[in-house]
């Protein structure tokens, strides 16, 4: 029997153990009493023999392997009667420990949100982001190079370790249908959805024929576009849009949330059906570049193919491309110089969520000085150190757990609050929101708390000078029984009738 059955089936077991112990006890008292001893002589020698009944039960007890959990039961059922006892006790612990967690959890959830969340594409892992490197350019003040058109092409064809794709920011005019409204257009390329592996939402991506100069004039639209613009009509497929003039056939919508580097594109075109000087010329860089590593490929690898092809460009192409190669990175989500704010920002919270803990950790040293006898009596019983120790840290890990609880109440009601009211503009704002690996975090940081302000209690908890600490007691009790005594017998009468 497994150790989960044992525990389901413990009062079964205990009631097998305790016919199991009288029937040994009776088998022994009547093998006495055959031979000729007194029936009540021979129950108190079996009595004597077995020795106590409630000692052998522990001792089967701890044979099945369960007694930790059974005694983490009554630690944890303990804890909370002793809450009930101390309402007031209780509702200023969790309060504190709900506001600091609270805090702690909604900071950690827009950190984790903006910082450590995995991009939302298939296997984000393989996918990164390729820049125009140059000696002379300060990437840390401008931020990484984009790639001149030309040179996207020369990667993308000579590359044998990635799948290259590329985007080009632009804005336009929709016309037609409806009112002209200003909208925001990526010109990509047409394995840019292929490369992400993210399916459009409704419809096709565009066909290598359509992707190059005087190819069939078509449009994907931005899935928050189709909604606004178009009330979410599928049938809008097929539909014709002009956009600057020119008519495009709708073949696609976009999936909801798509970004790239931070941006929703309102409708996508065919890259190469740009024409314009910029795109034909290598000096300027307008290509944002994002690529996938094939299968037993490495960014090492990458890397090093990518800066043999800038090497022959440079040397091909000396009047723009002189001095200048490529660089594979792992794609990051654009979050701008927010990172810096949000690491302080979670310092200070888990500051403040310290203070909590040292403030509740002193309401439970006040609180444990009042129960000095309680554990000097049950340290007198045979109670270990360790024993108190452990029904210390279970209460005070009670209160973490229930303190987290709320903790994260608090974190679902003013998560989306805190993000409204952020300065400024908040990367990856929409994909905010609390998740397993917050909730694992907020456990965590609740156990955590829980054994820190249950640490000094639970050192505190007595194991000397016992027959002082009962004595002390026992004197309090005494003195309290005459105080109510002497007002029991002696009502409160005027000093001259007083016997």
């Amino acid at each position: 029997m497994n150790w989960w059955n044992r525990l389901w089936r413990r009062k079964q077991m205990e009631q097998q153990l305790e016919k199991e112990l009288r029937f040994h006890l009776d088998q022994y008292a009547a093998d006495l009493i055959a031979r000729g001893s007194d029936p009540e002589d021979a129950r108190s020698q079996a009595r004597i023999t077995f020795g106590g009944s409630e000692q052998v039960k522990e001792d089967c007890r701890d044979a099945r392997g369960t007694r930790w959990l059974e005694d983490l039961w009554r630690d944890f059922a303990y804890a909370l009667r002793m809450l009930q006892q101390k309402p007031g006790f209780a509702a200023v612990a969790l309060i504190t420990l709900a506001l600091g967690t609270g805090v702690t959890t909604v900071m950690f959830t827009v950190f984790e949100s903006v910082l450590l969340k995995p991009l939302p594409y298939p296997e984000p892992d393989k996918l990164v982001a390729v820049h125009g490197h140059s000696e002379t350019w300060n990437a840390a003040l401008y931020g990484e190079q984009n790639v001149a058109y030309l040179d996207f092409r020369d990667c993308r064809r000579e590359s044998r370790s990635l799948d290259l794709a590329g985007w080009v920011f632009n804005t336009g005019t929709l016309s037609e249908p409806g009112e002209p409204e200003h909208v925001d257009e990526f010109e990509a390329s047409a394995n840019l959805f292929s490369v992400l592996r993210v399916p459009l939402f409704r419809g096709r991506n565009f066909s290598p024929e359509e992707d190059r100069p005087g190819g069939a004039r078509v449009a994907i639209l931005g899935y928050s576009l189709w909604h606004r613009r178009f009330s979410g009509n599928r049938a809008v497929l097929g539909m014709g849009v002009v956009l600057d003039g020119n008519r495009y056939t709708v073949i696609g919508i976009a999936p909801e949330g798509l970004r790239l580097e931070g941006d929703e594109a309102d409708v996508y075109t065919p890259m190469a059906q740009d024409t314009a000087r910029y795109m034909l010329n290598r000096g300027p860089h307008p290509v944002g570049v994002i690529a996938r590593l094939r299968p037993h490929a490495t960014l090492a690898q990458a890397q090093t193919e990518l800066s043999v092809i800038g090497h022959r460009l440079a040397a091909q192409y000396p009047d723009t491309n002189k001095d200048r190669t490529f660089v594979a990175q792992r794609l990051r989500p654009a979050v701008g110089n927010v990172r810096s704010t949000l690491w302080l920002l979670l310092g200070a919270v888990g500051l403040v969520l310290l203070i909590a803990c040292v403030n509740v950790a002193s309401l439970l040293l006040a609180r444990a000085v009042s129960r000095e006898r309680e554990f000097g009596v049950r340290a007198a019983l045979g109670a270990p150190r360790s024993r108190l120790i452990r029904q210390c840290l279970t209460e005070s890990g009670v209160l973490g757990i229930l303190g987290g609880v709320l903790g994260v109440l608090i974190a679902a009601v003013g998560i989306r609050p805190f993000v409204r009211l952020w300065p400024g503009s908040l990367p990856r704002a929409e994909e905010v929101a609390i998740d397993w690996r917050v909730l694992v975090f907020t456990i965590t940081v609740s156990l955590l708390s829980g054994f820190l302000f249950g640490l000094a209690p639970a050192l505190r908890a007595p194991i000397r000078d016992l027959e002082q600490k009962l004595r002390a007691g026992a004197r309090t009790i005494a003195a309290s029984s005459r105080r109510l005594h002497a007002d029991l017998s002696c009502p409160r009468l005027p000093l001259r009738s007083c016997c």
